[in-house]
């Protein structure tokens, strides 16, 4: 860095502790609102202007941020309109966008830690020695922070930026699997069918579900339980009815499930199951509920021992007899995979639909390899006759039934 830049640097430092220590002085308790409150933070903005009028609107806007903002942050949101992830490693400040990965820069440690604690100190949340790794979620931003005392290369930070909207939509399914497919999800979602949703962090289990969701009528009760307010379907959907709750604490999914229960809904829909809640959420699809959940699995043929192993975690079960319900009320399994272009571009797309029956078998509904041409969809998916019979008596359109002859083989299930 030359001269003048570092004269320029030193300066907005300057001009910075400037601002803070008047507004310290002159505002105290609406400078501590303003971190926490998005009007207040206007107010100050106005009253800011008011008392330094000689500042222009960038230095007037690097001043909130640097003070009441996020700093280099909402620096970067700015910049990115589609960013999606700002991680620290200790020295560096990577960004992520739909587009690729980008090196945004070697980063004070000091600076960023500066950050976390303002974002610790707007949830109540400390980070120190004693308390050295911090989840908070504040507005739209998802973040974790590992403190220094258990970093080797210095603090650690990642943050996760969620907006309210859909990424996944029927204009723009074509990219994600073939059109054919939508008919698929729309017959799934009107049959009433339970669908897990299996894929590693990143692949769009949750934008999936908000897919599916769109889908669902509005005299259909649903029950979204999150461990994050990350789905924002109560904004996305104002016209369904929508119960949206989000675990603390005190209260985990598997409560939430059960608290569900309580409330008549038709969907149960926990955005990630990861343990032993598992079980109360197969006890709510063994009374009538309907599931849509995401899990972690490598394959959707994973999924049924991967419910068991995780109810396992908390309760003795049969494994063979939680088996056969699992394969005779989870009706099917939907697999996402992602990867990374050459121009750094990350694609998520379908990979694979099966279908669970009573007896044990696996249905392949739908599935999609990469190769070295590129993707290629697999004809001679197979759907139930099980499933057929639950779209008649669920009045699935007929227009969709037909949709689905035209491109599935009916597998006869003995009764």
């Amino acid at each position: 860095m030359n001269n003048a830049a570092n004269a320029a640097v030193d300066e907005r430092k300057q001009l910075i502790e400037k601002v803070r220590a008047h507004l310290k002085r002159h505002y105290p308790s609406d400078l501590l609102n303003a971190y926490v409150d998005s009007q207040e933070r206007q107010k100050m903005k106005e009253k800011l202007k008011k008392d330094f009028p000689h500042l222009n609107d960038d230095e007037l806007e690097y001043s909130m941020r640097e003070i009441v903002g996020f700093g280099v942050i909402e620096e970067i949101m700015e910049q990115y309109k589609d960013v999606t992830d700002i991680s620290f490693n200790g020295t560096h400040l990577d960004v992520i966008t739909n587009t690729g990965k980008i090196r945004y820069g070697k980063i004070d440690e000091e600076y960023i830690v500066k950050i976390i604690k303002k974002f610790g100190n707007a949830c109540k949340k400390e980070f120190t020695p004693n308390s050295p790794i911090i989840d908070a979620t504040y507005g739209n931003l998802r973040l974790n922070a590992v403190h220094k005392n258990i970093a080797q290369y210095g603090t650690t930070m990642a943050l996760r930026i969620v907006r309210p909207r859909l990424a996944l939509t029927k204009d723009n399914f074509a990219a994600f699997a073939p059109e054919y497919v939508y008919a698929i999800f729309e017959a799934i979602i009107a049959s009433k069918s339970n669908v897990i949703i299996s894929g590693e962090t990143g692949t769009g289990k949750t934008e999936l579900q908000k897919l599916f969701i769109s889908m669902i009528d509005y005299k259909d009760h649903i029950i979204m339980i999150e461990d994050t307010p990350e789905s924002h379907v109560k904004t996305l959907f104002p016209d369904k009815d929508i119960k949206s709750w989000i675990t603390n604490a005190s209260t985990g999914i598997e409560d939430l499930v059960k608290a569900g229960l309580r409330n008549n809904p038709v969907w149960i829909i926990p955005a990630e199951v990861r343990s032993k809640e598992a079980y109360e959420m197969i006890q709510a699809a063994l009374s009538g509920h309907r599931l849509i959940a995401g899990i972690h699995t490598p394959g959707p043929r994973f999924i049924v021992s991967r419910l068991i192993n995780m109810m396992k975690m908390g309760y003795v079960i049969d494994d063979e007899s939680m088996k056969e319900d699992l394969h005779s009320y989870l009706d099917f399994g939907v697999h996402l995979e992602k990867i990374t272009g050459e121009d750094g571009k990350v694609i998520r797309y379908l990979k694979e639909i099966v279908e669970f029956l009573p007896d044990g078998e696996v249905l392949t509904v739908f599935r999609c390899d990469l190769t070295n041409d590129g993707f290629k969809y697999h004809d001679g998916g197979r759907i139930s006759s099980n499933f057929v019979k639950r779209m008649m008596e669920k009045l699935v359109p007929i227009e969709l039934q037909e949709k689905l002859a035209e491109r599935l083989t009916m597998h006869e299930v003995n009764a």
